[in-house]
C-alpha cells in the first residue's frame, strides 16, 4: 500500500511547502537510501552526525542531514 504512494509528489510538496528554500536540517534512518536520495535532491547533505533512535524495543540507525 505505501509503495502504492512512492513517486506521487506527496513528499515533494510537503517538504517545498514545509521549508520552502529555507537552511534547515532533518534525521534520517540510516539504512533507507530512498529516502537519504529524496533529500539528496532537495540540496540536503550528511553532516557526520549519527545517532541512535530506540523504536519499539529496537536501536534504529540515524544521521543527520542539512542545507
Amino acid at each position: 500500500m505505501l509503495a502504492a504512494r512512492h513517486g506521487s509528489g506527496v513528499g515533494q510538496a510537503l517538504l517545498d511547502n514545509a521549508v520552502k528554500s529555507s537552511a534547515a536540517f532533518l534525521w534520517v534512518v540510516a539504512d533507507n537510501p530512498r529516502s537519504q536520495a529524496f533529500y539528496r535532491r532537495n540540496g540536503f547533505v550528511p553532516d557526520g552526525a549519527t545517532a541512535v533512535y530506540p523504536l519499539l524495543g529496537v536501536d534504529i540507525g540515524i544521521v543527520r542531514l542539512v542545507r
